[in-house]
């Protein structure tokens, strides 16, 4: 595959705005599949009564004026974005669906003409009259035939997660018949596909996850709604510098602002482009966030969470921890549930219930001693004491606003790891005496409250965007006390 003519700038942090800007305020043009389409009116994941995401007391990680629609002349277009329409174009064909033009009224690009090295050209700096993702069409690629084709694929492989799921393989196979595959989704999942080829069979494995949740509990529309939401959860990606996406790179401020944004991308971009119903787009924007607040991109909690979007974020967390093909779905079990009050048991008790229905044997111990188990549980216990102490120090300094804030912040998400910890009760057991199921949900755990420090680092680094260079200082100690000495388990 070549590549584009035009090697696309690395965006700065304040293109961080264009990229959602991308969103703006259009008339909305149905390009849904004919066979099948959603009822709108009687999904029973109804849009509830929230706060504007702008509008969300804990502030958003987000600046607030990038949550504003796009200026009535003309919007931009995402430099990555475009790149990535391109690399796609010279492996599917893109085609104009309607004439691109300018916000003068200049024509650009004219229907129908394929997507080219030339198209991104004449788009750099130019302001559109509709987005660039409403104006284009993917003629081939990813449909709803070649994603049948891929789910039956995937379920007739022998995997944890498979072997799960298959009971539910007839349901999922006809229901993925009748979603309805709007344009635009269609062009970001066949861009993701060429440009990112693991991210479609990602998707469809949370869409099929999605599917067997919902259908606990639904049937018929909502099940095909969770499954879009499970399909289409990441389409946001597509705006964010690949560098930034490598799940084994350790990122700083910079590059955790622009992984944030990538829900709430994907939940303006379809809301305003397609007609997809709002609590999909809603459910999508929401896929990172976490009941006790300590998610992203707007930091929401409790009722503040639609129902769908509880459900993508447990799809989320559990796709997460089975990326390798082999792990046993009683990994996702377990972590859904480690730290109380993070998931809707709801859902992450259907995980729980696959989990056992499959009746998963546990791994053989590990070949290190039982004592050489538990060291990295004390090590970040005694990180965590550490660090909470040092919190309380910060926050006792007498200091108010943004900074205070960050420490109350630290002290609560603290307080609730230590609190699972205790709760799991490994700091009561003789080494020796472990059994071959503690042994197997201390190495969890382990790794589990890994990931929690690991968020609650990004958390704190992000909300200290809004402290003053004197202040951050300050509290250069506390990631240190996160970050510095980590165990690998």
């Amino acid at each position: 595959m070549k590549r584009a003519a035009v090697d696309l700038h690395k965006l700065r942090s304040d293109e961080v705005l264009a990229t959602i800007k991308l969103a703006c305020m259009t008339p909305k043009k149905s390009r849904c599949a004919a066979n099948g389409g959603l009822d709108h009116e009687k999904s029973v994941f109804s849009i509830q009564q929230h706060k504007p995401l702008g509008a969300c007391s804990h502030g958003l990680f987000v600046p607030p004026s990038a949550m504003n629609t796009a200026p009535s002349h003309g919007v931009g277009t995402n430099p990555q974005a475009l790149s990535a329409f391109i690399t796609a174009s010279e492996s599917y064909s893109i085609v104009a669906s309607q004439d691109i033009v300018d916000v003068r009224g200049l024509k650009l690009w004219a229907k129908g003409n394929p997507v080219s090295s030339a198209l991104q050209q004449r788009l750099l700096d130019r302001k559109l009259k509709q987005p660039l993702e409403a104006c284009l069409l993917a003629e081939d690629g990813v449909t709803v035939f070649t994603l049948h084709h891929d789910l039956k694929t995937f379920l007739e492989q022998d995997t944890p997660l498979t072997l799960a799921l298959r009971p539910w393989a007839s349901l999922l196979l006809a229901q993925v018949k009748q979603l309805p595959l709007h344009s635009v989704a269609q062009l970001l999942l066949t861009t993701a596909l060429a440009t990112r080829p693991t991210t479609l069979p990602h998707a469809v494995t949370a869409m099929a996850l999605a599917g067997v949740i919902a259908s606990g509990r639904f049937t018929g529309v909502d099940v095909r709604l969770a499954m879009l939401g499970g399909l289409l959860h990441d389409v946001g990606e597509v705006y964010i510098q690949p560098e930034y996406l490598d799940h084994g790179t350790a990122l700083d401020s910079v590059g955790h602002k622009h992984l944030v944004v990538h829900p709430r991308v994907a939940q303006m971009l379809l809301d305003v482009t397609t007609d997809y119903p709002k609590a999909l787009c809603l459910a999508i924007g929401e896929h990172h966030e976490r009941l006790d607040g300590s998610g992203y991109p707007a930091r929401l909690s409790g009722q503040q969470l639609s129902p769908l979007g509880r459900l993508l974020a447990v799809v989320e967390v559990t796709m997460g921890l089975l990326r390798n093909p082999q792990a046993p779905l009683n990994r996702a079990s377990f972590a859904l549930r480690v730290v109380p009050g993070e998931f809707d048991p709801q859902w992450g008790g259907q995980v729980s219930d696959m989990a056992r229905a499959a009746g998963e044997v546990l791994p053989p111990a590990a070949a290190h001693s039982r004592a050489e188990q538990l060291l990295p549980m004390t090590l970040i216990d005694r990180r965590l004491h550490q660090t909470q102490e040092l919190a309380q120090t910060l926050k006792n300094q007498g200091r108010t606003g943004p900074f205070f804030e960050i420490m109350e912040t630290a002290l609560l998400r603290l307080n609730r790891l230590r609190v699972a910890w205790n709760a799991l009760g490994f700091w009561g057991l003789d080494a020796s005496q472990l059994s071959c199921q503690e042994a197997f949900e201390l190495q969890l755990a382990g790794a589990e409250l890994q990931q929690r420090l690991r968020a609650l680092q990004r958390e704190c680094m992000l909300l200290c965007e809004r402290l003053g260079e004197l202040e951050k200082t300050l509290l250069e100690p506390l990631w240190h006390g996160l970050l510095d000495g980590r165990v690998k388990v």
